[in-house]
């Protein structure tokens, strides 16, 4: 619910900005537009958070607890075990190190349902791994819905079109 507060008061803000646009100097304008930024920041704090539980167990090799616990509640069992499938082999290539954030996200809401896509990179037996993460949440906290790793970055990018 705080979300959903959060970004109702962001695209209020958003839309206020907008509407105002033509009326005000571009010093009052700044003033509308930092609240809205900061209030767009914050609402990735959750998703952000259940990233770093996800890499954590990823790292700690702990595939088991991911798919029992991370993975999107309306995923097929096939699914599940795909995605077992897929990070158990990830894990086999080693431990994955030096993980950073790449800049930027997508979050979108729909119907009560919001996904975020959030880019990573990191080390994987010295080779740059690019990682991509769609999270969902359907009102119950966030799960994993798409998780893509791959030393190239274009195919990530083809797995990942359209979040």
């Amino acid at each position: 619910i705080k979300l959903m507060i959060h970004n109702q008061i962001a695209e209020f803000i958003t839309n206020l900005y907008f509407w105002f646009k033509s009326y005000l100097t571009m010093k009052k304008l700044d003033l509308l537009f930092i609240p809205a930024l900061f209030l767009l920041g914050s609402c990735t704090k959750e998703a952000e958070a259940f990233a770093d539980k996800f890499h954590n167990k990823f790292d700690a090799d702990e595939i088991d607890y991911i798919a029992d616990n991370m993975v999107d509640t309306k995923a097929t069992d096939e699914e599940i075990e795909g995605f077992r499938s897929f990070l158990s082999d990830v894990r086999k290539e080693g431990k994955p190190e030096n993980r950073e954030k790449s800049t930027g996200f997508s979050k979108k809401t729909n119907n009560g349902v919001t996904t975020v896509r959030l880019n990573y990179t990191f080390e994987l037996e010295g080779e740059t791994v690019y990682e991509g993460l769609v999270l969902i949440d359907r009102g119950e906290g966030y799960k994993l819905h798409i998780v893509s790793m791959h030393p190239d970055k274009s195919v990530v990018d083809s797995f990942m079109e359209g979040f």
